[in-house]
Order: structure tokens, then C-alpha cells, then sequence
């Protein structure tokens, strides 16, 4: 099955009403959705991300699961299954769902960023700081890269490097060696 799936106009207008936060809604469209047509990934895609946003993991889980069975090759449902997973601490199956994106879609710079992230949070800091690089390596200026990787620089005790890409990409300090003001 293509990873390239063209989204509604009703789907577009429920993930309008998930943005809105107006889960009830958004909720009853695509329960409808899913009992018409059940043989499709994006709607139980869309739920999972719902009921992750309305902290219910266990229906979440249940929608992602689904809409990998049927779409197992979609990066984009690992991505979101691994955000739910980290979002509850269970940092070994989000590791799973994010090295699985990179498996089937290595230019997925977020996926890179997450491992990082995880890897620092569990003090595996040359794991970490491995895929910060390789997330880096993509476009160095990405944003979210450098300001997740100059936090981890100071953790890990490189604080002037850290606070020079915090002050480069970030602007909330002014560093220099003889001064350091927080802006």
C-alpha cells in the first residue's frame, strides 16, 4: 500500500475540530467514519492521536494498532504511536516505533530528534548525542535540533557550546568569554 493517501474534505474539516481541541466532535465523526469504512489507516490514525491528546492510551493503542494493520508501511502512524508511547514513559517501544520510521523513511529529521531525546533522558549520552548529529546532519540550522542538542550540550557538561547555539539559534543569551547575561 502507497504511503501517499489523499485526505478528504471530511477529514480535513475533523482534524480541524482535533486542532480545536473539540475532541467530542471530532471523536463522533470518526467513530462513524471508522464503522463505514473500516479498511482505512488514516481515520483510526486520527483517533489514535485523539484519544493521546484526551489521555485515553489504551483506545489510542488500539487505533494505532489498527491502522498499522492495515497500513504497516506508513512512517507517519509510527511516528505518531511513538509519541504517544514517550508521552507515558515507555521509552523502549517509542525507541521501536521511531527506529521503525527511520527504517522506512530515513529522512524523517523528528524521528532522529526523539531517539536523542530519549537516549538523554535515560543519561545514554553518546546514544544521544549520536542522533542529535545525525538529526543535525539533515539541515543544521532545523531549529528543534539545535535547541533540544544546546540543552543536552549543558547537561552533558559542554555548557559553553551549549549556550553558543542556544545564543546563535535561540537568542536568549548573550555569551561572550569575559560575560554571560540571560536574556
Amino acid at each position: 500500500m502507497s504511503n501517499e493517501y489523499i485526505v478528504s474534505e471530511e477529514l480535513k474539516s475533523i482534524i480541524k475540530l482535533i486542532e480545536k481541541n473539540d475532541f467530542t466532535k471530532a471523536e463522533t465523526a470518526l467513530i462513524k467514519i471508522v464503522g463505514e469504512k473500516d479498511n482505512e489507516f488514516y481515520p483510526h490514525q486520527l483517533l489514535g492521536i485523539l484519544y493521546s491528546k484526551t489521555g485515553n492510551f489504551e483506545k489510542a493503542k488500539k487505533h494505532y494498532e489498527n491502522s498499522l494493520k492495515i497500513n504497516p508501511k506508513n512512517p507517519g502512524i509510527y511516528f505518531d504511536f511513538g509519541m504517544m508511547h514517550k508521552m507515558i514513559d515507555e521509552d523502549q517501544k517509542s525507541l521501536d516505533c521511531f527506529f521503525k520510521v527511520i527504517e522506512l523513511n530515513p529522512n524523517i529529521i523528528d524521528a532522529y530528534l526523539n531517539i536523542a531525546k530519549i537516549y538523554e533522558k535515560q543519561k545514554k549520552f553518546m546514544e544521544a548525542n549520536k542522533f542529535f548529529q545525525k538529526a543535525l546532519s539533515f539541515n543544521k540550522d532545523y531549529l528543534p535540533s539545535n535547541k533540544s542538542y544546546s540543552y543536552f550540550l549543558i547537561k552533558a557538561g559542554e555548557i559553553s557550546k551549549g549556550l553558543s547555539l542556544q545564543y546563535k539559534y535561540l537568542g536568549i543569551i548573550r555569551f561572550n568569554k569575559e560575560n554571560l547575561e540571560i536574556i
